[in-house]
């Protein structure tokens, strides 16, 4: 049993807000024309993120075949389930319209780096899927090799991509004291997606079962439950919430980095007059 689930009609409008707040940063991308003060990395390891949701949602609806104690309410999926595994697509596809963007304002050597970096990762994650479904090996060796994928991705992937949106968000933050405003990072962006995507990850516990009425508090609550609920599901509301709340700080940071560049921008543009009177006389 887990949390009652939330109607479907508050998951849309969840997933129009998310979109909304993609576009004002793929506009900011057209209008500048280059990536000054945005991190190419956090692009990658953000549309990694968001690919690897993709990916664990099309293994258990098309790849696993055992849909009911996964990360599905329902069994066979609902409407609601088949919409997560639409929602994380959207998402996927978001991102990687921004990493596109990068890509094609970034020099050479960074392109190759980056598209090497993303496709690394298709290897592990969505081709092994496509292999599987176009293979024509018996199902025994289909059961191991689908059982080995799923245990790389919970005991390995999981906890390094974790680890990888906490380092993106430093990543983000030093480009941001580095670069002067105004740049092509969009604040609205920001701003929209630290409080749309911590919504997100609270209706991410409502739409992937756990038994959390088994939960004992006083005995339960340990290393070895958290393990167990990380695994389960708890990563991707972990990793949700990590990049509501990068957003938020790289916000924060942003309005103050930019703040100052307008201090500095007044305070020469009130200098120069002087220096040129002083000149003069």
């Amino acid at each position: 049993m887990s949390l009652p689930e939330l109607p479907l009609w508050c998951r849309v409008i969840l997933l129009i807000l998310a979109i909304c707040s993609f576009l004002p940063q793929i506009l900011r991308f057209q209008t500048k024309q280059t990536t000054n003060g945005v991190s190419s990395l956090y692009v990658l390891w953000n549309l990694i993120h968001a690919t690897e949701q993709l990916t664990i949602y099309i293994y258990f609806m098309f790849t696993e075949g055992e849909p009911d104690g996964t990360i599905f309410l329902h069994s066979p999926p609902s409407t609601g389930d088949r919409f997560s595994l639409w929602h994380c697509a959207v998402v996927a596809m978001l991102f990687l319209t921004l990493f596109a963007q990068v890509l094609l304002y970034s020099d050479r050597s960074s392109r190759i780096a980056l598209v090497a970096g993303y496709t690394s990762f298709l290897l592990v994650s969505i081709i092994p899927l496509i292999s599987d479904a176009i293979s024509q090996i018996d199902y025994e060796a289909r059961r191991f090799w689908s059982a080995v994928f799923f245990a790389l991705h919970c005991m390995l992937i999981y906890p390094i991509l974790t680890a990888i949106g906490v380092w993106g968000i430093y990543r983000q933050a030093r480009e941001i004291s580095a670069v002067p405003f105004p740049n092509a990072l969009s604040l609205q962006s920001l701003a929209m997606q630290a409080v749309v995507f911590t919504l997100v990850s609270v209706t991410w516990i409502y739409c992937l079962p756990f038994p959390y009425e088994k939960i004992d508090r006083q005995r339960d609550l340990n290393w070895t439950a958290f393990s167990v609920w990380y695994g389960a599901i708890g990563w991707i509301i972990i990793d949700s919430f990590i990049f509501a709340l990068g957003q938020a700080v790289l916000l924060l940071l942003a309005l103050h980095r930019s703040s100052s560049s307008k201090v500095t921008t007044q305070r020469g543009s009130e200098t120069e007059p002087l220096l040129g009177h002083e000149a003069q006389e």
